[in-house]
């Protein structure tokens, strides 16, 4: 069980480096599962591209399912001291194809305090053809039966009853699903009654919970958890650096990853963006401008200054004036 390890109140700002590595992770699974709730439009590409492919005949389908049924385990690195994101990823596969999936994201907040995110999704996976990228890469049609989600105290569930399609790398001894390599879990004794989380399984078929409001999902729950977090925090001295280091810690592939979709709205790729602000003794945003933009729209120059004007910082104690912060993000 992962147990976040007690720092000194000055080690706030070192926890940037490696929780990007795992953000990314994350980001990665989550722009995927966002994906794959994409139904209509989506699935009918995804149809039209299967014309490509062989199918396996039944018994290879059947086969593969065999093969590859069991339990699989991913999890984050556990040993890094400055650690602010640890996830772990558990998935069944049936030798029928039903599978079930929990994902769960124990996220560090600036008070030393942790909150979690679990997303649990059950449905039927079919080998279809063989993709061919490496040997062991099979693209799969796959029915989603139910997504569900908690969200720290709150649970909901999401888009159910549709078809996509995965692509999973597995022989029988690896499996990859999401650019994350699971491992065979070891079910012997009483290990597989403790597989998934207790209780995890039995959200899905809840009846009395709430659908997911369309703004939710991981990057709005970690948001609102470090501004609700961070205005508890309190510190002696807030420097540049010390800003700079939050920015990395939890802010930037957040800003980072709204432009991006901002962008794929204007049909444009890339793009960068240079700001300046102030930071306040009471950890609020003033000042925000900014200095440098690639594209110019008047609709990414509010998202942006909307963004970075929302973002909250550990209150200095004693009466402080404000630090001056010049950024530049690329996206």
């Amino acid at each position: 069980m992962f147990e976040p390890k007690k720092k000194k109140p000055s080690e706030l700002f070192g926890r940037a480096g490696l929780f990007g590595i795992f953000f990314i992770i994350v980001l990665i699974f989550f722009i995927t599962t966002s994906k794959r709730e994409k139904s209509i439009n989506d699935g009918a590409l995804l149809l039209n591209g299967m014309a490509k492919y062989t199918s396996f005949e039944e018994k290879q389908k059947d086969s593969l399912k065999l093969k590859n049924a069991g339990f699989w385990y991913y999890a984050s690195d556990t040993n890094a001291a400055d650690q602010v994101l640890y996830q772990t990823d558990r998935f069944e596969l049936k030798t029928n194809g039903i599978f079930w999936q929990v994902t769960e994201c124990t996220i560090g907040l600036p008070s030393k305090k942790t909150t979690r995110f679990m997303h649990i999704v059950t449905g039927y996976l079919n080998p279809f053809a063989k993709a061919g990228s490496t040997p062991d890469s099979i693209v799969c049609d796959v029915h989603i039966i139910r997504h569900a989600f908690i969200m720290g105290n709150d649970t909901c569930y999401g888009p159910s009853n549709f078809d996509t399609t995965w692509l999973v790398v597995a022989n029988g001894k690896r499996f990859e699903l999401d650019g994350k390599v699971f491992a065979s879990y070891d079910t012997s004794g009483p290990a597989l009654y403790n597989f998934f989380p207790k209780g995890a399984l039995k959200v899905v078929d809840k009846v009395n919970i709430f659908q997911c409001p369309r703004s939710g999902g991981f990057f709005t729950f970690f948001r609102n958890a470090v501004a609700r977090d961070m205005s508890t925090v309190r510190v002696d001295t807030l420097t540049a650096d010390g800003i700079q280091k939050i920015i990395d810690a939890y802010y930037r592939i957040l800003l980072e990853q709204s432009m991006k979709n901002a962008l794929k709205a204007e049909k444009v790729k890339s793009g960068s963006v240079k700001v300046t602000f102030d930071v306040t003794g009471q950890g609020t945003v003033i000042n925000c401008a900014i200095a440098a933009l690639s594209i110019h729209r008047d609709n990414l120059n509010r998202q942006i200054l909307t963004e970075i004007g929302s973002w909250t910082f550990p209150q200095v104690k004693s009466g402080t004036a404000p630090q001056h912060i010049s950024r530049e993000f690329w996206f």
